[in-house]
């Protein structure tokens, strides 16, 4: 198996590259991909494995290697040496493994193993370990060692942000609205302050930065540019739940067209055929209209954009789809999803796509059925993948 490519090549760009690939993850194997294959383009390592503690057993949960180690396989935690550094609290590092009582020598026979270090992650109680191997005998140095501790460290706020995420889906939406809101508001000053501070030094030092500095503070910007858009994304959510509801006359026509205009605007370079029916109308919140269109037209942008034309369409829905209500539809020929998993498809950070994919945020959707229940009306998806998505709403006094 070959190494991760990475655009550069020197340690610093590795750890940049990495840090905004674990910022975007929304998955476990995303995870544990990533931490594998940085760990040994880091190190030069023949091979390198994440190891995640499961109860008593160490469970090699990935690998990146010239030829296959332990993937898949689980070991107990006190007789495997990912085991004894998780117990431990400590890096290990051995030589020759042949030499060390503490390795379980038949599991490493059919192997290239030689020489290993295993990094812990999370010191203060261990979760986790990553794994480096060599085919001939090697001491990592002490870069490499403070290399794989900052990976580490990483990881451990990567699988933390997934647990986050995986208990946000398994709460009650009123159980996480309030928090919701109040660490979006703590944290949207501070993240201010850093962008602009990033982006002040870009522009008063650019003849005196070198080329790394200008990549580093790019990087800034650009990861606090995501972290503002999920921030945003987390406040619509509030804003969609709660409030007094001003109801007036809303021409979803125009509305849809100006929404579109924009993302048009955006994707110069792409071509997208939208058509919308005429006067199309509903009596609703005028702010909260526009919420729902900006993400259900922006996600059919978004999510037709591997496709050389895309077709998005705006109508009214045959009645039979909403329960003989009156409503709307939204249709592209986009990725599609999985029909099996529509039910998730308005459950606050879920996403049914890899960020790698098609970035986003995972509140999106989950804002606009708020707002669609909110006032009174109801939505649901179709699609398949490859074939495109179809989202029918209701509200009360649209036609």
């Amino acid at each position: 198996m070959n190494p991760m490519t990475f655009l550069q090549t020197d340690p610093a760009s590795i750890l940049t590259a990495t840090l905004e690939k674990l910022s975007m993850a929304t998955s476990l194997p995303e995870i544990t991909r990533c931490i594998a294959r940085a760990a040994r383009a880091l190190t030069g390592a023949d091979g390198t494995t994440f190891v995640l503690r499961d109860g008593e057993n160490c469970y090699y949960a990935d690998e990146d290697a010239i030829s296959a180690l332990w993937k898949g396989r689980r070991f107990p935690l006190r007789g495997c040496i990912s085991g004894w550094a998780m117990l431990h609290r400590q890096v290990v590092q051995i030589r020759d493994i042949y030499q060390d009582p503490r390795i379980p020598h038949d599991a490493y026979r059919p192997t290239f193993v030689k020489s290993l270090c295993m990094v812990p992650v999370r010191f203060e109680q261990p979760i986790a370990a990553i794994g480096s191997y060599w085919a001939q005998e090697h001491s990592p140095s002490h870069e490499d060692l403070r290399l794989l501790q900052t990976l580490a460290n990483s990881c451990a706020v990567a699988l933390e942000n997934l647990d986050l995420r995986n208990k946000v889906e398994r709460s009650d939406s009123g159980d996480i609205e309030t928090p919701l809101h109040t660490l979006a508001h703590d944290l949207k000053n501070p993240l201010t302050n850093i962008s602009l501070f990033a982006e002040l030094i870009q522009l008063r030092s650019q003849a005196e930065l070198g080329e790394d500095t200008r990549r580093y503070l790019n990087s800034i910007v650009k990861t606090c540019g995501n972290m503002a858009q999920q921030i945003n994304r987390m406040l619509s959510l509030y804003q969609a739940s709660g409030g007094d509801l001003r109801r007036e006359p809303v021409n979803l026509t125009h509305l849809a067209r100006e929404i579109m205009d924009h993302l048009r605007a955006q994707s110069a370079a792409r071509q997208i055929d939208f058509v919308v029916d005429d006067d199309l109308t509903v009596q609703a919140d005028p702010a909260l209209m526009r919420l729902v269109l900006e993400n259900l037209l922006g996600n059919a942008v978004k999510y037709t954009s591997k496709k050389p034309a895309a077709k998005i369409r705006l109508g009214h829905a045959p009645q039979d789809k909403l329960a003989d209500k009156p409503g709307f539809f939204i249709e592209d020929n986009g990725a599609g999803f999985d029909p099996e998993q529509s039910h998730r498809l308005f459950q606050p950070l879920v996403r049914l796509h890899r960020s790698g994919d098609f970035p986003g945020t995972g509140l999106g959707l989950a804002s606009v059925a708020r707002v669609i229940q909110r006032h009174g009306g109801q939505i649901h998806a179709e699609g398949r993948p490859g074939d495109g998505a179809v989202f029918y709403f209701s509200l009360p006094g649209g036609h």
